[in-house]
């Protein structure tokens, strides 16, 4: 069964002449994986717990689709499902952008944290 909690997968786009971008990512091993669901926004944040993640494809165990050649800026997740159609978290979004398009601020960071110590070792 998949995890559904804590899921990290690593997508990459490269982008080539006349093809289009490519979303790849790592495989997953477990043995009643099913496929991948990949998942298009058009804004941040990005995934299906924001609601702004529309389904984009459902496939079997591939790492890589071809997203086409957006003319906007696009931002991709996956998920892993397995043979009882459990569903994975988000992965971490993968950005697209045309080169075109100005160029994408990075998402705000979350606040530091407070109230830590460091502690002497020993």
């Amino acid at each position: 069964m998949i995890l559904i909690a804590g899921v990290v997968m690593l997508l990459i786009l490269s982008n080539g002449v006349g093809w289009g971008a490519t979303l790849t990512w790592n495989p997953n091993s477990e043995s009643d994986l099913a496929g991948y669901r990949v998942y298009k926004c058009d804004r941040l944040p990005c995934g299906r717990a924001s609601g702004t993640a529309s389904p984009l494809a459902t496939l079997g165990k591939v790492t890589t689709f071809n997203i086409g050649s957006p003319t906007t800026v696009q931002y991709y997740v996956v998920t892993e499902f397995d043979t009882g159609n459990n569903e994975s978290s988000d992965s971490n979004v993968a950005t697209f952008s045309p080169s075109s398009a100005p160029p994408v601020a990075p998402p705000a960071l979350p606040p530091a944290p407070t109230g830590l110590r460091i502690l002497p070792s020993g």
